[in-house]
C-alpha cells in the first residue's frame, strides 16, 4: 500500500503517531554501512537513474576505538578488540536517509562534537511504506517484498552509514522495524523472507566492523514473529559473525524477556518510560546466560512518552532535561553499561536545526565524561544498601537513590534525585576517600570540604544547593587516591 504519512508538526509522540497510523515506532538502528553493490543474487532490481551522492571511500580505525566490539569476558559490559571498555552513549536521529546528505553530514558533525559515540539508526522508514530517501529511492520492488532490493536506495543507505563510521561512531541498527500499534514490517515479513533478507544484510555489511543488529522494534513478538527475528539474526550471523544482536520490544520489555534463551542475542536492550532502576536492575541480575544490558530508549525531550508511569507525573507531562538525565544515571548505577537518548529531532521539523541543540542533548555526554575518569566496568549495583545505608529514599518512587560500588572498593558513585542527606559507609572503600559533587547539568565538579576522609566509619553527605539548571540532583563520587 502506497501511503502517505505525515509527520511535521504532528502533537503525538513518536509512539502515538506510529501506532495511530499502523507503522512502526521508536526504532534503534545503524550507522557504517559501506559503499558495497552486493544485492541478492536471486534477484536483479537495481536502478540508475536516481542521483545518489557518494561518500569518499572508507577508511576504518579512526578514534581511539578499535572495532568491532564483543561482549567482555564477565558478560557485563563490551570491549573493542583491543580489550578497552566502552561505554555506550547514544543518540537517536532514526532515519537519517529521509535528509539529503549535507544535512546528515551535519547531524552527524553535531552529535561528534558533543560526545556521542553512538548512533540508534533505521535502515527503513518506520513511518510509511514503501520506505523511501531523500533521493527518491524505493527500498524494494514490489515495495513489501523485502527479497527484491532497490540498489539505488541502498547505495545511499551505505553512503549515510559509511558517513557515520568515518566519524567513529558504533551504530546499532534496526533491521525490519515490526512496529507498535496495527505494527508496519510485522504484515510483511515470513520465515524464509526473513532467512533470504538477513543474508543480504549479512554480506553486504559484513565489511563494517562497528555495526550491531537491533531486531523487532517496539512490539512483543508473538511465535511468527520470534521466529523470524531469530532467522533473520542467524542469518546476518552466518554471513558477519562479528556483528553484535540485540531486541526492541515494547516498552517496560527488555530484550531477555522475549530472546533470553537464543545464542544471537548479545545485549540485553531495556527500553521504559518508568523509573529506569526498576526496569534495569532486574534485568542486570538475570542469570544463565548474564548479558551487558544498555538503556536503549526512555523519554524524548518535550513528548509525553508514557509519562504517566513516573510517580511524580501524569498524562500530558512533558519529558524534560531533569526526567531524561534522572532516568540516565539510574540505569547507569543500577547496571547498565550505556544509555541512549532521544528528542523531537526525528519528527523532521522545520525546526529540526534548533532540535538539535536542545538541553539534553548538552547534558547527556556529562555522563559519558564520568565514566571515562573511573573503571565504570567494574562497578556493582549497591541493591542491598550496604554502601549508601540510610537517607536513599524509597524504592519505586522519584527520590530513590541508585549507588553502585566498584569490585576493589575503589570508587563509589550515587546519584541524588533531590536533594537531602545520606549517609554512607566508607569501610566498604579500600582507603582514604576523596569526595566531590559532580552536577550532572553543568559536568562540574565541586571538591567536598574536609576530604580526604578516613574509610573507617559512616559518614553523612549533602549535596550543595541546587545544580547549574536549578535542580536538585547531583551525583556523589567518592574516589581512593
Amino acid at each position: 500500500m502506497n501511503r502517505q504519512v505525515r509527520i511535521l508538526h504532528s502533537p503525538l509522540t513518536r509512539r502515538q503517531f506510529l501506532a495511530r497510523h499502523g507503522v512502526g515506532v521508536g526504532s534503534m538502528a545503524v550507522a557504517w554501512l559501506l559503499s558495497q553493490s552486493n544485492v541478492l543474487a536471486s534477484a536483479d532490481h537495481s536502478t540508475t537513474d536516481s542521483a545518489v551522492p557518494a561518500a569518499p571511500e572508507y577508511v576504518g580505525g579512526l578514534g581511539d576505538v578499535a572495532f568491532p566490539l564483543h561482549v567482555s569476558e564477565n558478560q557485563r559490559y563490551l570491549v573493542d578488540s583491543k580489550d578497552k571498555p566502552f561505554f555506550v552513549l547514544g543518540d537517536t536521529p532514526w532515519f537519517l536517509q529521509k535528509l539529503k546528505l549535507k544535512d546528515v553530514r551535519l547531524i552527524l558533525d553535531d552529535r561528534m562534537a558533543k560526545g556521542f559515540n553512538t548512533l540508534f539508526l533505521e535502515i527503513l522508514d518506520d513511518s510509511a511504506m514503501p520506505s523511501r530517501d531523500a533521493y527518491g529511492n524505493v527500498a524494494f520492488e514490489p515495495e513489501k517484498d523485502i527479497t527484491k532490493p532497490v540498489e539505488a536506495y541502498w547505495r545511499y543507505a551505505d553512503t549515510v552509514m559509511e558517513e557515520a563510521g568515518r566519524r567513529g561512531f558504533f551504530v546499532i541498527m534496526s533491521d525490519l522495524w515490526f512496529g507498535a500499534g496495527r505494527g508496519l514490517w510485522m504484515h510483511h515479513v515470513q520465515l524464509d523472507r526473513a532467512k533470504v533478507y538477513g543474508h543480504f544484510l549479512g554480506k553486504r555489511y559484513a565489511r563494517l566492523k562497528n555495526l550491531m543488529w537491533m531486531h523487532c522494534g517496539d512490539r512483543n513478538p508473538d511465535q511468527n514473529l520470534a521466529a523470524c527475528a531469530s532467522a533473520l539474526a542467524e542469518a546476518i550471523r552466518e554471513e558477519a559473525p562479528h556483528h553484535l544482536h540485540t531486541a526492541h520490544n515494547a516498552h517496560e520489555y527488555a530484550s531477555a524477556a522475549f530472546f533470553h534463551q537464543e545464542a544471537w542475542l548479545d545485549v540485553n536492550m531495556a527500553y521504559t518510560y518508568g523509573l529506569s532502576y526498576l526496569h534495569v536492575l532486574p534485568e542486570y541480575q538475570r542469570k544463565d546466560p548474564v548479558r551487558p544490558v544498555i538503556l536503549g530508549e526512555t523519554g524524548y525531550e518535550d513528548e509525553p512518552n508514557a509519562i504517566e508511569l513516573l510517580p511524580d507525573a501524569k498524562k500530558g507531562d512533558l519529558w524534560n532535561p531533569y526526567r531524561i538525565r534522572r532516568n540516565a544515571w539510574w540505569a547507569v548505577l543500577s547496571g547498565a553499561c550505556g544509555y541512549c537518548g532521544g528528542t523531537r529531532l526525528w519528527r523532521w521539523e522545520k525546526n529540526w536545526r534548533d532540535v538539535l541543540q536542545v538541553h539534553s542533548t548538552r547534558e547527556a555526554p556529562h555522563l559519558l565524561h564520568l565514566m571515562e575518569a573511573i573503571p565504570w566496568w567494574r562497578l556493582v549495583p549497591d541493591a542491598q544498601h550496604e554502601f549508601v545505608t540510610a537517607g536513599f529514599g524509597t524504592w519505586k518512587q522519584a527520590d530513590y537513590v541508585t549507588a553502585a560500588l566498584t569490585d576493589d572498593g575503589s570508587r563509589g558513585v550515587a546519584y541524588l534525585p533531590n536533594a537531602r542527606r545520606i549517609t554512607v559507609n566508607l569501610a566498604k572503600l579500600s582507603g582514604r576517600v576523596t569526595g566531590r559533587w559532580l552536577d550532572p547539568a553543568s559536568g562540574q565538579s565541586r571538591h567536598m570540604e574536609g576530604s580526604p576522609f578516613d574509610n573507617d566509619g559512616k559518614r553523612d553527605f549533602a549535596p550543595p544547593g541546587n545544580n547549574a539548571a536549578g535542580d536538585g540532583d547531583f551525583v556523589l563520587v567518592l574516589e581512593v587516591r
